[in-house]
């Protein structure tokens, strides 16, 4: 039903000619608007863009984003935009629908074009922003569209740019050194998004459930993971912010595994937005659990 809904409402938009409402892509101050369908692309706009954007996101803050749908009122005021940066790989189950109907294709950023996929039995990984490399080469491409949209403010861009690599590079470093001397090389984890970060810092994960939380494991996978859980010795499984607990839950009762947080960065919760946190800093927080199941 959702889907036909964003159909007619994409239909509407483009018979009324919103989608080339050039004077509504500008805020009252001048501003280009900018869309990011969700946080990890949010944060990367905004260090780059400062107050120099006007700068929006599609999936709200704290929303689970796998199986999010857009309002109406969001793809109207998508029509509106001077730059829409989404994931891709499949992440964002609208976005074929939007680009090239509600926005042009070229002021349309895929992130997923400029990164190496990761791809298992012919499904693509789409959690490609937990490798800070990914960050940096998305980060070069949205700098640069900016400056290309707003040639007056170049200097800001490229420092922005540069400051938020360094920071991303520090990140990457910190990883590496402080996941080097490893006692285990194996996580076990609540949902399969962890693929780019185990690739690029030499460990692996056994997911509970796979590329999307919501899909529910079976109970023989439940069962794989408790007897392997027991067999290997694992202390630890890692749970996330924002997605339901019972599963890793029970498995964690039935092995006496200790649970900690590793978190996808999906989005912010109300509580991480109070408390300032953002991408990097949440990154930091998952390699100190990282190196608690790891390395300690």
């Amino acid at each position: 039903m959702k889907k036909l809904i964003i159909i007619i409402a994409i239909l509407a938009i483009v018979f009324t000619g919103c989608a080339k409402n050039e004077n509504a892509s500008m805020d009252n101050k001048g501003k280009p608007l900018v869309y990011a369908s969700f946080y990890p692309l949010y944060f990367l706009a905004h260090e780059i863009g400062g107050d120099n954007i006007e700068l929006k996101t599609i999936i709200p803050h704290g929303v689970e984003p796998h199986d999010y749908e857009p309002s109406i009122n969001q793809l109207k005021d998508l029509s509106e935009a001077r730059v829409l940066i989404y994931n891709g790989a499949n992440f964002e189950s609208w976005i074929d629908k939007i680009v090239g109907s509600v926005v042009d294709e070229e002021i349309a950023i895929n992130a997923s074009q400029y990164c190496n996929l990761i791809v298992e039995d012919g499904v693509t990984d789409p959690h490609l922003w937990l490798d800070p490399e990914n960050m940096i080469r998305i980060g070069k491409v949205i700098k640069d569209r900016f400056i290309e949209l707003d040639p007056n403010n170049k200097e800001s861009y490229e420092e922005n740019y540069e400051t938020l690599k360094n920071r991303l590079e520090l990140l990457d470093k910190r990883y590496y050194e402080e996941l080097r001397d490893k006692k285990m090389d194996t996580i076990i984890v609540s949902h399969n998004a962890f693929g780019y970060m185990a690739k690029r810092y030499g460990f692996k994960q056994i997911p509970v459930a796979g590329i999307s939380p919501d899909q529910e494991p079976s109970p023989r996978t439940i069962a794989d993971i408790i007897d392997l859980a027991k067999d290997k010795n694992y202390e630890y499984i890692f749970l996330e912010s924002m997605a339901s607990p019972k599963t890793v839950e029970t498995i964690a009762e039935e092995t006496n595994l200790k649970t900690l947080v590793l978190n996808p960065i999906e989005g912010l919760t109300e509580e991480e937005m109070e408390r300032g946190k953002d991408y990097i800093s949440i990154m930091e927080e998952n390699l100190e659990n990282l190196k608690e199941a790891l390395v300690k």
